[in-house]
């Protein structure tokens, strides 16, 4: 869909906003915005963190661009007057500073009291020249990321410095326009949203019918007239009759990765080395495949490491907890991974009981609560298919999932292509380079009707 343009346009004189219609002008946010965080934590701690009294907004609270107020930790009513500097007020504009930085939320349907946590600033219009709301379509922008990108001192940027916030100079048009701005970006933002949101439902489903079609395939088999019997385990539940039941301490021993850890020393590690050293990070980031990782361990740290040789199944047991990985390469491992050596079966079966998690029903939460060790993983039970079946049942189990893999990865393209157009649309609004005034009403009343 093309947008109708201004007649007239100037060049703005700034790197980062380039021309803008003739009419409009610029501003920094030091000017005329009150900005304001939390000074230190005023001895205010996690202890009195409680369910009741004044609302306390950290970043994690924001959701869709709002404060979500049933979220929020309270604290005492004393120590919301100790800081009026921070008292949020309705229509205020809240940006983190610190951590994931520049993530916004609008404050609306205020609660009596509320103030802010570290790691956010307040930002407030002091003389009325713009709308807060209008202030935060800019900051959602590409105006705003790239002067973060001008500002940036080395490679990342781990705080947003109020000296550095201060001299972001953006457009401002009419009050008349930026309300009706606010309102066109409102309208499209939501259709582009809903359309991200089915796109997310739709990696849901496919993560669950994944998870169902490797469960299935290595408990029922691909036969559905196959006979079965009871295997006696929860997880498992029927099986097909001719299958084994067997723990997997029998197919091979359980151990774990080298420990001690080779430390931070440069004789235990070396660019040039055979063997690359993992991390839970490296194997957390992954698909599930370990082809390269940041670091190499030296002749002397391969030598007090446990080595994985190509093709070899290892399980992580902290971090990202019962994720299991194969690597392509010559690796070592630490204690916060188990391996299989001496292992009987393709190592690929266990791949795939290991990835569907449901092997792991009793021990916790997969990935963040299960309480992984030797013992409990060598004690899990499977049911094992003859040797023929087990390759049939891989074979199958490559081609769905790579089918499902390749659906999810279409929709994970196309949430990308909304965001940036989401983004584009937002930049051209703001900085006037489509013109909206003539398709929104000038009545919010009248435009949501509508």
């Amino acid at each position: 869909m093309s947008f109708p343009r201004y007649e007239n346009y100037k060049d703005s004189g700034v790197e980062w906003l380039g021309d803008l219609p003739i009419s409009w002008s610029i501003n920094k946010i030091k000017f005329n915005t009150y900005v304001k965080g939390r000074v230190g934590w005023h001895g205010l701690n996690s202890n009195e963190f409680s369910d009741v009294g004044v609302h306390l907004v950290t970043g994690t609270d924001f959701e869709n661009g709002f404060v979500s107020w049933d979220r929020c930790y309270r604290i005492s009513e004393q120590r919301y007057i100790e800081d009026p500097y921070i008292q949020l007020r309705e229509n205020d504009l809240l940006i983190t500073k610190d951590g994931t930085i520049g993530k916004l939320a609008r404050v609306k349907g205020l609660p009596e009291q509320a103030s802010l946590n570290s790691g956010i600033f307040l930002v407030r219009a002091k003389d009325g020249t713009y709308l807060e709301d209008f202030l935060y379509w800019i900051l959602q922008s590409s105006l705003f990321s790239h002067f973060m990108d001008l500002h940036k001192v080395g490679s990342t940027i781990q705080h947003l410095y109020q000296e550095v916030f201060n001299q972001f100079a953006f457009p401002i048009p009419s009050k008349s326009e930026q309300q009706l701005i606010c309102a066109f970006l409102d309208r499209e933002t939501a259709k582009i949203d809903a359309l991200i949101a089915e796109q997310q439902r739709l990696i849901e489903l496919l993560k669950e019918k994944r998870q169902a079609v490797i469960s299935h395939a290595v408990t029922k088999g691909l036969n559905p007239n196959s006979r079965m019997k009871d295997s006696g385990i929860e997880w498992l539940g029927e099986v097909p009759e001719h299958w084994k039941i067997i723990a997997i301490k029998w197919l091979s021993p359980v151990l774990r990765g080298a420990s001690p850890r080779p430390i931070d020393d440069p004789k235990y590690f070396d660019d040039e080395g055979e063997y690359a050293w993992v991390r839970i990070a490296d194997v957390s980031a992954s698909d599930g495949v370990l082809r390269e990782t940041t670091q190499k361990l030296s002749v002397l740290g391969s030598s007090l490491s446990v080595k994985i040789a190509p093709d070899e199944l290892f399980v992580s047991i902290a971090g990202t907890v019962g994720k299991p990985c194969i690597s392509e390469i010559k690796a070592c491992i630490h204690d916060g991974f188990v391996y299989f050596p001496r292992l009987k079966i393709n190592p690929k079966l266990l791949y795939r009981i290991f990835e569907s998690g449901t092997c792991y029903g009793g021990l916790g939460k997969w990935g963040t609560q299960l309480n992984l060790n030797t013992d409990t993983i060598g004690s899990i039970r499977i049911a094992l298919p003859p040797c023929e079946e087990l390759e049939q049942v891989l074979a199958f189990l490559d081609r769905e999932t790579a089918k499902l893999d390749t659906l999810t990865k279409e929709a994970g393209q196309t949430i990308t292509l909304l965001q940036e157009r989401r983004t584009a649309l937002i930049s051209a609004a703001v900085t006037g380079k489509i013109d909206v005034r003539g398709l929104v009403s000038a009545n919010p009343e009248v435009e949501q009707a509508a």
